[in-house]
């Protein structure tokens, strides 16, 4: 292998420097660097523009053509021998590359950090994660976090590359969703985990994105959740509260108690059918994770069926569902006033502060209810992961919500049995 740079000189006053890379028969290629100098200013020998006490940007120059001149070798090196294709425009793209630039505005994706984004999120639907399509929500949150990078740009007033995505970066994006979009750390925490997902993805496709974004302090920041959980006397009042004379909130009460008693996820238990039922368990393979799970029937959910002649309560949008559960609550009378966040129906951020038990209330409460009820009761932890389906011990235990009063109750019956 053999590369040279070199000038044609010619009537301008400055010349394009040139580099020629040759191995054997196998290329044979040359194509201007970007790079120019005057003619009187170039080395032929050393192949470097010349260092003169005038010299203002010589030794960066030099610096680029050395950094270049690697990366050429290095390129061809893995190219060459992973049977890549050499073409007729091999080294011209090469160089590109190198230097990040784009022929043409359709190609922004390969230097621009939110236009390879904008790409992504557009074939986001074709993905496949384990085995499917990428869910719906999913192309969603991609499409939320496009949007607030955009917000970024246009605030800032500049386009990011690839090699800007650094800590500088993240500092001025958190700071600019706690500050403009109010939001809080651990909305901005989803927002970073979706951009290092984007880094990553970039990163396979061989593009330069800054390793910056591997750093520690490139970080998800988190608050303290406030979840709420219904327990065991709650559950009771509203299972056996009357909704005879209101046919929706009695449907949604039922579907409720369902997700209350199994645990599973709202777009699990929504869709649970007479061919999940088997003997005495529920068999499902949940949509977000691909799991299959076998759950027992709780003697809720027998009274359920038995109550509707074997058949399964209607079927609502997962919308009107958390819309409805809190208007059952607010009926069956869980009003105490609890900490928690409550999200503005204005801005659509979330603020904490006291608020009646039922305002707080949403579908995953369900899920969350089943495992705090039964941890608490003393069940082996890892009986109940095999029915939440969570995959370790300690994500199973940051997920499980209970009071301090209780916490003090479980452990003076624990003090007094002993």
């Amino acid at each position: 292998m053999n590369l040279k740079y070199f000038v044609i000189k010619g009537k301008k006053k400055y010349c394009s420097i040139y580099v020629r890379f040759w191995d054997s028969k196998r290329i044979d290629q040359k194509t201007k660097t970007g790079i120019s100098t005057q003619y009187n200013e170039w080395s032929a020998s050393k192949q470097r523009i010349k260092i003169k006490p005038d010299s203002v940007n010589t030794d960066e120059l030099n610096n680029k053509l050395d950094k270049l001149e690697r990366h050429i070798y290095d390129t061809y090196n893995l190219d060459y021998n992973n049977k890549t294709f050499i073409s007729q425009t091999w080294l011209k793209n090469t160089v590109e590359n190198f230097f990040g630039r784009v022929s043409s505005d359709n190609e922004f994706y390969k230097i621009y950090f939110v236009d390879w984004v904008e790409k992504f999120v557009a074939t986001a639907h074709k993905r496949i994660s384990n085995g499917k399509p990428i869910k719906i929500n999913t192309v969603k949150n991609y499409t939320s976090t496009l949007s607030k990078l955009q917000d970024f740009e246009n605030h800032q007033k500049r386009k990011y590359r690839f090699e800007d995505i650094n800590l500088d970066f993240h500092r001025d994006f958190v700071f600019f969703c706690q500050d403009t979009h109010k939001l809080n750390n651990n909305s901005i925490g989803n927002l970073i985990n979706r951009i290092k997902t984007f880094c990553r993805n970039i990163e396979t496709e061989g593009l330069p994105i800054n390793p910056q974004y591997k750093h520690s302090d490139f970080s998800i920041p988190k608050n303290e959740t406030f979840d709420i959980y219904l327990n065991e006397k709650e559950i009771e009042l509203i299972h056996k509260h009357d909704f005879t004379n209101n046919d929706k909130l009695d449907n949604t009460r039922d579907l409720f108690i369902i997700g209350l008693v199994t645990g599973l996820r709202v777009s699990d238990f929504l869709r649970i059918k007479k061919e999940n039922i088997i003997d005495k368990v529920i068999n499902i393979t949940t949509e977000k994770t691909n799991q299959n799970l076998t759950i027992p029937i709780h003697p809720y959910f027998n009274e359920i069926l038995k109550k509707r002649n074997g058949s399964y309560p209607r079927m609502i949008s997962q919308a009107k569902f958390n819309k409805y559960i809190k208007e059952v609550c607010k009926a069956v009378g869980i009003k105490e006033k609890t900490f928690g966040s409550k999200r503005d129906e204005v801005t659509k951020n979330k603020t904490e502060g006291y608020y009646q038990k039922w305002e707080l209330v949403s579908s995953h409460i369900c899920r969350r209810s089943f495992a705090t009820n039964l941890y608490l009761a003393g069940i082996d932890v890892g009986i109940i992961r095999r029915a939440t389906g969570h995959t370790t011990e300690k994500s199973f235990i940051n997920y499980v919500k209970a009071s301090q009063d209780e916490h003090i109750k479980k452990i003076n019956d624990y003090w007094n049995k002993k």
